[in-house]
This record gives C-alpha cells, sequence and structure tokens, in this order.
C-alpha cells in the first residue's frame, strides 16, 4: 500500500511538472512560429532585391539582410532545438509576408526599391518589437537568450533601414511628411546645357 501511494505521488508529481512545462512550450511555439517566418520574408524579400535593386546602397544592405539572417536562422534552429521546442512545421511566411512578397515580385525598378525599403522597415519594426517583449517575458530560457543575442542585430538593422529610408537614393521622388523634398542630402544632378 505505501508504494502504491508513493507511485501515486510521484506520478502527480511528475504529472504536475509536466503541466508547468507545456505552459513553456506553448508561449515559445508562439514565438518559434514567428520567428520563423519572419526570417524567412527577410531572406526571401532579400534575395529579390539582392537580384532586382538597381541601387547599391539597397544591394549592399540586401547582403547584410541575407548574412545577418541566415546566421540568425542557424542560432534559432539550435535554440529551438536546446528547447524541446517542435520547430515550425514549415519555414514559410506568414499570409501577410506571403502577399508582400507578391506585390515584390511584381514591382521594378524605383518602385520596386522603395517597396522594399517599406516591408524591411515594417518587418524590423514588428520583430525589434517581438524580440524586445520576448527578451522581457519570455520563459523558455534557450529561446529567450537568442532573443537577447539577436535583438542588437535587428536594432541595429533597424537603424540602417530607416537611414535607408530617409536617403534620397531611395526616397527618390517624394517623401510623405517633407514638404514634397526626399530627405538626406541633396543629390547633385548633372545639368543639360541648351
Amino acid at each position: 500500500m505505501k508504494t502504491f501511494l508513493a507511485a501515486a505521488a510521484a506520478l502527480a508529481l511528475a504529472g504536475s511538472a509536466a503541466i508547468a512545462q507545456q505552459k513553456a512550450p506553448a508561449e515559445a511555439s508562439t514565438f518559434a512560429k514567428k520567428v520563423a517566418a519572419a526570417n524567412t520574408f527577410e531572406i526571401q524579400s532579400s534575395e529579390l532585391a539582392r537580384d532586382r535593386a538597381q541601387s547599391s546602397e539597397v544591394k549592399s544592405f540586401a547582403e547584410e539582410m541575407i548574412k545577418d539572417h541566415t546566421k540568425a536562422g542557424e542560432d534559432f534552429k539550435s535554440a529551438v532545438q536546446e528547447a524541446n521546442v517542435s520547430p515550425p512545421p514549415a519555414e514559410k511566411p506568414d499570409a501577410k509576408q506571403s502577399a508582400t512578397l507578391a506585390k515584390l515580385r511584381r514591382a521594378q525598378g524605383a518602385t520596386f526599391e522603395q517597396a522594399y525599403v517599406s516591408a524591411q522597415l515594417a518587418a524590423h519594426k514588428e520583430a525589434v518589437t517581438l524580440f524586445r517583449n520576448y527578451t522581457k517575458s519570455g520563459r523558455t530560457p534557450p529561446l529567450k537568450q537568442f532573443a537577447e543575442s539577436t535583438l542588437p542585430t535587428l536594432e541595429h538593422h533597424l537603424s540602417m533601414v530607416q537611414e535607408l529610408n530617409r536617403s534620397s537614393s531611395v526616397a527618390g521622388k517624394q517623401t510623405p511628411g517633407t514638404g514634397g523634398r526626399a530627405m538626406g542630402p541633396p543629390a547633385e544632378a548633372p545639368r543639360k546645357s541648351k
């Protein structure tokens, strides 16, 4: 009888521990799904920009995004494995990101560059918010460490894309809120003689 009670108590304790552990993977799975989609979007949209952009600044930014997000993806996979969280079933952009990719595939020239920079700006704002929140409230240590170590890179990317968005070479025609002129230093245009 004592053995039975001890076994029942151990089973109840193990069950409580399992329930407590299930809460962490639920929040961890949500974070993992969002990270996988965002990282895939960053890489796919930047591959388009690397191949289609005309501006050397945009191409350079896209190359850095591909390099940094490929490394982040590898670090992310390690963190997911260490956390014993099931990886997202397929690394693919979410519906909103897929729609943005479709728009980018249809755009060309300066329109493409403006759409790419705009998409990167929105994506990095969302990513910085997601990672900041997880560093504060995430309950799965390996993913929290991943978020903490990756956040400075994402903040740097956000700063870069904000500057790119302000630059006259990408802002092109007009930037809203600037009185009709592109932000940044005025571009020197060659004058035509008559």
